[in-house]
């Protein structure tokens, strides 16, 4: 092709430069949806960063944390919940709580066999029953039988010691407050409860696992002796939490000379840093936002807009944080603007840190609650409530949800952008196929022209070398 007429494959792809723009006009749509479906997913992501600015704000642990000291970490420390007060507490410990136990003697197999390891069947089976009272008679006995089997050795009575439960507990969850422990093929039963607390082992197999009543050794257990703020108290435990309300007190060595002096104060750094992690992440959505809704200089012919410039849903999310940012109902005269969040002309969300400091220190609850106050059940899978972050929280979920059936306003948008493209590759296929068969009929047109014209050529030729010889011979 092309030999005679000069028609090349440029020369057909010049005659279909129209359709190929067609299909670049398309494309260059396509690419404009991509790039507003992509700012979409970007602001989606966002977003969903600050709804965990929102859930930190959410969350026990954000509040009423204590700072808490000790002048001697090695004998006793302090702990507080949220509701604890502020405190300093002078503390002697006198004496550490400690644990009864008994001791049974050496325990041989059923055979005789003295030499055992304590994973080997002892070929014992019965019944023995432990029996947990307080000394001085101050509580209800509790008395647990287990059962043994004669492929059971010392490890796995030991373990069904450990499990038993409160017969008492009607569902069955309460722990009887044994630890069994095996020394030298010894069993060692203990009580979890601290304190002069007597343990009795009775039933079938209690001489043969060790606790013949000439055998056993006893050890007595007492209870912690301390005071506090010069009042002497005493307590079954190194731990106790009814000394002082939300408190609870942490006991490691005894010293009858030496005063502990024990610290507590509320620690507002946790709540100051979770507020001033939303502000920085709303002021970052609200940046972005408005890079993609610029709209440039509309007087420069080479102006460039945002991907999302004049799109009316992006404005109504960007109307509606705004409003939403410095709302939320008051608690107690606890709201956004008397916590210090303020909005300057440009829409850049700032905390007063001053404000905030104070406000926590005069009505720490309710500051809590501004925020968030869980109303959820203890069956329930999810997290309910209500509050300044819920209520934040709800209009975000009416952008970015994805569940099914309740689409966000973004999940629902990117699939119509979906929509869209697939219909304009349709378009683009649809083209493609057309130029493909307007070039394979101009291909056929040129050539079968190319090929007339050269055999036009060649019947010329002939005809004049006919008439050359001709004249010659006359």
């Amino acid at each position: 092709m092309g030999q005679y007429t000069g028609i090349t494959s440029d020369t057909i792809d010049q005659l279909l430069k129209s359709d190929e723009l067609r299909k670049t006009v398309i494309q260059n749509k396509i690419d404009k949806i991509n790039a507003k479906s992509q700012a979409w997913t970007d602001i989606s992501t966002r977003l969903s960063n600050l709804t965990s600015k929102l859930e930190a704000l959410q969350d026990e642990g954000t509040y009423g944390t204590k700072k808490v000291t000790s002048s001697d970490d090695a004998s006793a420390t302090v702990s507080g919940t949220a509701d604890s007060m502020e405190g300093s507490y002078d503390l002697i410990i006198k004496q550490l709580a400690t644990s009864s136990k008994i001791t049974g003697g050496v325990v041989s197999k059923a055979d005789g066999t003295t030499k055992i390891s304590t994973k080997d069947a002892l070929g014992y089976s019965g019944k023995l029953t432990i029996t947990n009272a307080a000394a001085d008679g101050s509580d209800k006995p509790l008395t647990v039988e287990i059962d043994v089997k004669d492929t059971d050795s010392l490890k796995d009575i030991a373990n069904a010691i450990n499990s038993a439960k409160d017969p008492s507990d009607k569902e069955g969850t309460k722990s009887a407050g044994l630890k069994a422990t095996i020394v030298n093929n010894q069993l060692v039963v203990t009580s979890k409860e601290m304190g002069d607390r007597t343990l009795t082992i009775g039933g079938d197999l209690k001489d043969k696992l060790g606790f013949a009543d000439n055998v056993v050794k006893r050890t007595k257990g007492q209870s912690a002796e301390f005071t506090l703020d010069g009042i002497p108290m005493k307590r079954n435990s190194n731990n106790p939490t009814d000394v002082v309300d939300g408190v609870t007190f942490n006991f490691k060595k005894a010293d009858a000379s030496k005063t502990i002096t024990l610290g507590l104060s509320n620690d507002t750094d946790k709540e100051l840093s979770a507020v001033k992690d939303f502000v920085s992440q709303y002021n970052s959505v609200m940046s972005f936002i408005s890079e993609k809704m610029d709209v440039g200089n509309p007087s420069q012919s080479d102006n460039t807009t945002g991907a999302l410039a004049g799109d009316s849903t992006l404005i109504s999310l960007q109307s509606t944080l705004q409003s939403t940012v410095l709302g939320g109902k008051s608690v107690n005269g606890v709201s956004a603007s008397t916590l210090g969040l303020s909005v300057d002309r440009n829409g850049t969300l700032s905390l007063d840190e001053t404000k905030f400091k104070e406000q926590l220190a005069k009505d720490p609850n309710s500051v809590k609650d501004f925020f968030f106050k869980d109303t959820s059940d203890k069956y329930s899978t999810e997290k309910t409530g209500t509050g300044y972050t819920a209520d934040f929280k709800a209009v975000i979920d009416r952008y970015t949800s994805t569940k099914s059936g309740s689409e966000g306003v973004i999940s629902l948008r990117k699939s119509s952008y979906q929509s869209e493209i697939k219909d304009y590759n349709k378009q683009i296929e649809r083209i493609t196929e057309q130029i493909a068969t307007k070039r394979a009929r101009y291909v056929r047109m040129f050539t079968n022209l190319d090929t007339a014209i050269g055999n036009l050529q060649s019947q010329f030729a002939y005809f004049q070398s006919q008439n050359s010889s001709s004249s010659s011979n006359n």
